[in-house]
């Protein structure tokens, strides 16, 4: 995506440490209006994470170019070192048969084995094997994630619903 950089000024930053990262690199997206007098934006965190493409664009256009955006950084959590985002969850899981759309993730922390544990609950239609349909789940987070997460599947319907955004990720980690 192109952007106009004679009206936006975009930096990418580290969304933890808020330095600005080289261009090709995924960072958090900044804006500052550089022509708007009324209401302008100066250094507007966005949460939207991408990266500036380097070099030149076939195309031809001399502007600047923004990758797609991949997730928000306020989306983002922590399991075994990976970030993932729930966009990615629901990337995965919609290409499950059966699977729904909704889902629940509960992350806590087990004190014995003193590491990080994922709990997946999906909703699955009845005419699905429920424990296949969770081994196929199991294999497609190791394999595109790197994370291997507990899957308990329930039928349709059973987790709670939401007029508003629904909350879909719960972190029990103290911090």
């Amino acid at each position: 995506m192109h952007y106009w950089d004679d009206f936006l000024y975009i930096e990418i930053i580290d969304p933890e440490t808020g330095e600005n990262v080289e261009d090709g690199v995924e960072g958090e997206i900044v804006i500052t209006t550089l022509v708007k007098e009324g209401a302008p934006l100066l250094r507007f965190r966005t949460h939207d994470l991408s990266r500036i493409i380097p070099g030149a664009c076939p195309c031809g256009r001399a502007y600047p170019r923004l990758d797609v955006i991949k997730g928000r950084s306020d989306d983002m959590f922590k399991v075994h070192g990976v970030n993932m985002f729930p966009s990615q969850v629901e990337e995965l899981l919609g290409t499950v048969d059966g699977v729904s759309s909704e889902y629940k993730i509960d992350i806590a922390h087990d004190e014995e084995k003193n590491r990080d544990i994922i709990m997946l609950t999906v909703e699955a239609e009845g005419r699905v094997s429920f424990d296949k349909t969770a081994e196929t789940i199991k294999y497609l987070f190791k394999s595109k994630l790197s994370v291997t997460p507990k899957v308990v599947v329930v039928s349709v319907g059973t987790l709670p619903r939401s007029e508003k955004k629904t909350k879909r990720v719960f972190d029990h980690r103290e911090d």
